[in-house]
Parts: C-alpha cells; sequence; structure tokens
C-alpha cells in the first residue's frame, strides 16, 4: 500500500470536495454543505501563504485532507496555527497515516513560526480527546453555537 501525504494541488480540489460533503453528512447540522462556497474557500486556501491544505493519498485515492492557517494572535505575540477542516474517511481512521496527516501540519505550522497549534473535535463525527491528549495537547476551550 502506498501512502503519501503532499500539499494540495488545483487538481486535488474535486476529491477534497467529496471529502468536504463526506463530512458535511456526519457531522451536526451547524455544519452544513454548499459546494460552490467549499470549493471557493478551497481554492483561496491554495493561493494563501498562511494557509495549507495537506491531503492524505493511499494508492492513488484521496482518502483524507486537513485544511489550517496561522496568524498572530491579537492580543499577544504568540503565533497560533489552526485547523479549519480535518477529515478522514471511516475506512482510514484511526491509522498511523491519519497521525501523519496532523504531523504534517504541525511540521508546517512549525515551519511557519507557530508557537501553538488548536485542533478541533466536532461533537457527533469522532471523539478526538484521547488522540489529542496522547499527541501532546491539551483542552483550551469549548465552542457553544447558537443558531439565530
Amino acid at each position: 500500500m502506498s501512502t503519501i501525504i503532499r500539499e494540495a494541488t488545483e487538481e486535488d480540489i474535486f476529491d477534497v470536495l467529496i471529502l468536504a460533503k463526506e463530512f458535511s453528512k456526519e457531522a451536526p447540522s451547524t455544519h452544513t454543505w454548499d459546494k460552490n462556497k467549499t470549493e471557493a474557500f478551497l481554492n483561496s486556501a491554495l493561493l494563501n501563504d498562511n494557509m495549507v491544505l495537506f491531503v492524505l493519498e493511499v494508492d492513488g485515492e484521496i482518502v483524507g485532507s486537513i485544511l489550517g492557517f496561522v496568524i498572530e494572535v491579537y492580543m499577544s505575540h504568540k503565533v497560533q496555527s489552526t485547523e479549519l477542516a480535518w477529515f478522514i474517511t471511516k475506512e482510514y481512521r484511526g491509522k498511523p497515516s491519519s497521525i501523519r496527516l496532523v504531523k504534517a501540519f504541525e511540521k508546517w505550522s512549525i515551519d511557519k513560526g507557530a508557537n501553538q497549534i488548536g485542533m478541533g473535535d466536532i461533537e457527533g463525527i469522532s471523539n478526538l480527546e484521547h488522540l489529542y491528549t496522547r499527541m501532546g495537547y491539551k483542552k483550551a476551550e469549548s465552542v457553544y453555537i447558537k443558531e439565530i
């Protein structure tokens, strides 16, 4: 089995869109799907030096991706990298390659000068607390959403 983690290209956007749609089916209703919005955002991420989109490719098929950005925290001189979307198809969750995808994002973050990395855990898909704790992350906050 050939496993590659690499930065995405324009040619990968279609496959990442399929992953994003798959994600939206598993995610709570707060994460609705809009193909055009998602596609435009992914394409803009490819052009932004402060954003990255990595893909996980197994035997030529994209089975996961991670999207994130880096920014200076508004109230300090810390630089934080934040994951915006991390999704692996069910078949490949929990495998070493999914951890390698996070590690690629961590390396990119360090290369961009980040002092800290924020990773999300969306209710209803998978509980990632054990994984994140094992990887050295500490729970820092929870997000509550109210539809208005």
